[in-house]
């Protein structure tokens, strides 16, 4: 990229992206709302605060998914993938984490989303969906302690 982000487009026309599809993306602010992104070196999107979890920099290049084009033509940007294909890469996460951990980990469904975030850079919403994706496959039991492989 150029660093001249003045000259990214704000707005995108109807059928130029697609939901969920893969872009290219490089952080250039930090604002109130969010992450300002630079799309395909093209177009500018946000990604929202409450939907950051990891840490990033400024000039930071990513693959990054289109979450919706507004109505206004703004554009919503997700740093993870659709959420049902998130689900199941979590889930692998989690089943690495505990062989990993000796076969138990102390976070379960009553965790704090801070701790959920600090161990999976996940949600705790996206976490809660994957361990039950888990438990109903029995592959994992939830305990008061936490969670472990069966």
């Amino acid at each position: 990229m150029k660093n001249n982000y003045k000259q990214l487009k704000e707005t995108v026309g109807s059928g130029v992206f697609t939901q969920w599809q893969e872009v290219d993306v490089e952080i250039y602010a930090f604002t109130d709302l969010g992450i300002k992104v630079a799309i395909n070196d093209e177009y500018t999107g946000l990604v929202y605060g409450n939907q950051i979890y990891d840490n990033y920099r400024k000039g930071q290049k990513l693959k990054a998914y289109i979450k919706l084009v507004r109505e206004d033509g703004k554009i919503d940007v997700s740093m993870q993938p659709k959420p049902d294909s998130h689900i199941f890469s979590t889930s692998d996460k989690i089943l690495e984490h505990l062989k990993a951990a000796g076969g138990k980990s102390g976070l379960n469904d009553k965790s704090s989303p801070e701790d959920i975030k600090n161990e999976f850079q996940i949600s705790k919403k996206v976490f809660k969906q994957a361990i039950g994706r888990l438990y109903k496959q029995h592959k994992i039991k939830i305990t008061d302690k936490g969670i472990e492989l069966v």
